[in-house]
């Protein structure tokens, strides 16, 4: 089986998990790589014998590249998704892939348009703990949902605002709303909108919230509250902080049901899920806690794992256009109730 080249655009602390990812997958290699600053790009391209490009109009024509990878800021991911589209190749985006839902909506046409595959970078979702939890709730487990609570407490170094978590880049383009188009909610919670949709299989269908600025000199927000309403009426439940002091390995979903609750610690931080349960299940005895035994997976790899499978098959690939616009419809409704002061419907048109 001939592998599939993959094309890097933007070479920060993202792509370095990509390239990584594509080191243990043997069906992949890196084709070539693009950054403005081009000691970044030639930093993963050289050690893996691949191309460093000096423009994206040639990397996107490389007839090595197969799949285009995009990993800039958030204002430029619709735009060079596009480009990269319009050159026939499949394409593999960091989230929010666009910063409004009419973009979202354009991308997907552009790749049904083209027969091309269009995927987002979801980790979370894929990592050992959030699937065996998944499992679980699928198969009755824990009974309905009740209640969600999704905790994001981060205590993020004042340079993130200017280089990321890595500090590979330094660009502040995270600090300004009409680059990033938002802040703790649209970098972080976002992810974990994803993984609640995965694992619940339920839709946000209202919000109401607030956001504030009280600790970073930015134009995004670095505090959120709010309260969403699930369909089927269960209720969940945001708080989140970029600069709460102290925190390590705070973030966490917690999911109550009818008949049990699943807790999930950050998966990134080695966290793992255990679940209660109000009656045994599947060797699990009830009336006490259960660590809930799962295996080792890196999220970069398992979503790359995926898409190349989509991109093989002729398929849709598993983390798509729809499931990037869920998450995202959640997020703008929860800067639309923020300014409305007021609860709002979450919108989230469907590509004709």
């Amino acid at each position: 089986m001939s592998r599939l080249g993959v094309g890097v655009v933007g070479c920060g602390g993202a792509a370095v998990d990509l390239c990584r990812a594509i080191d243990v997958l043997p069906d992949a290699c890196l084709a070539g790589a693009f950054d403005p600053v081009e000691h970044l790009a030639a930093d993963l391209a050289l050690p893996r014998r691949a191309a460093v490009h000096r423009s994206l109009t040639s990397l996107v024509a490389d007839p090595a590249v197969d799949i285009v990878y995009v990993a800039v800021p958030h204002h430029l991911l619709a735009p060079i998704t596009h480009q990269a589209l319009r050159a026939h190749r499949h394409v593999l985006v960091e989230k929010p892939m666009a910063l409004d839902m009419e973009g979202l909506r354009d991308l997907e046409r552009a790749a049904l348009g083209r027969d091309r595959r269009l995927g987002v970078v979801f980790p979370l979702r894929m990592t050992g703990p959030v699937r065996a939890a998944r499992r679980l709730i699928v198969s009755g487990a824990i009974g309905e949902i009740r209640a969600v609570r999704i905790l994001a407490v981060i205590d993020k170094p004042d340079s993130y605002w200017e280089s990321g978590a890595s500090g590979r880049v330094a660009d502040g383009w995270r600090s300004r709303r009409a680059q990033a188009g938002g802040g703790v909610v649209m970098m972080n919670v976002l992810h974990q909108f994803d993984a609640v949709r995965c694992l619940t299989g339920l839709e946000v269908v209202s919000v109401s919230a607030e956001i504030a600025t009280l600790t970073a000199p930015v134009e995004v927000e670095d505090t959120a509250g709010a309260v969403l309403r699930l369909s089927g009426g269960a209720l969940a439940t945001l708080a989140a902080s970029a600069h709460s002091p102290g925190a390590r390995a705070e973030e966490r979903i917690e999911i109550d049901g009818s008949h049990g609750r699943i807790d999930l610690a950050d998966p990134y931080q080695g966290g793992q899920a255990r679940v209660y349960l109000r009656q045994a299940w599947d060797g699990m005895p009830a009336g006490r806690w259960n660590s809930v035994s799962s295996p080792v997976l890196n999220g970069y790899v398992e979503v790359l794992r995926g898409f190349l499978e989509s991109v093989r098959a002729g398929e849709a690939p598993p983390i798509g256009p729809r499931d990037a616009a869920a998450a995202l419809a959640t997020v703008l409704a929860i800067y639309r109730s923020a300014e409305a002061g007021r609860s709002v419907d979450v919108v989230q048109a469907a590509v004709p």
